[in-house]
């Protein structure tokens, strides 16, 4: 019997903790519709997420991808499907290749464009004023 409920445990206890596996091809799902922003009267081009990309929002997932530091202090990361060099902010790719990255605890020692592995709970922004997702309480997994 023993036995039989550790076996149950290894089974189902690993469900309780799963993540979804996704690649920055399923993060491509949006596009944009130019709206007029209330607060400040200019268009904001604003993104619909696809089904696929809502379904997403508040689950834990995990992706690859390579580190770019936001700040000096070495605190603020970002999350890139590519390299520095062919990132958003060098206009080489766009706003859907890159997430904020806010960990559980920061890890002092990731270099530019270190490629890493993280996990954390995926959250959506449709203001138009910040990228389009940001990964919370994440960690590193590789």
């Amino acid at each position: 019997m023993r036995y039989c409920l550790l076996g149950l445990l290894i089974l189902f206890g690993n469900s309780l903790m799963a993540q979804t596996v996704i690649d920055w091809t399923q993060l491509a799902e949006v596009h944009y519709v130019r709206q007029i922003d209330l607060s400040t009267g200019y268009p904001v081009d604003r993104p619909r997420f696809s089904r696929g990309i809502k379904a997403l929002e508040g689950e834990v997932i995990e992706i690859g991808g390579y580190l770019l530091p936001l700040d000096v202090s070495g605190e603020a990361f970002a999350l890139s499907r590519y390299p520095f060099s062919a990132c958003f902010f060098c206009g080489g790719a766009g706003l859907e290749s890159v997430m904020n990255v806010w960990f559980v605890e920061v890890k002092r020692d990731y270099r530019l464009d270190q490629y890493v592995t993280l996990r954390g709970t995926l959250r959506l922004s449709d203001s138009g004023h910040d990228l389009l997702y940001l990964l919370e309480d994440a960690k590193e997994v590789r």
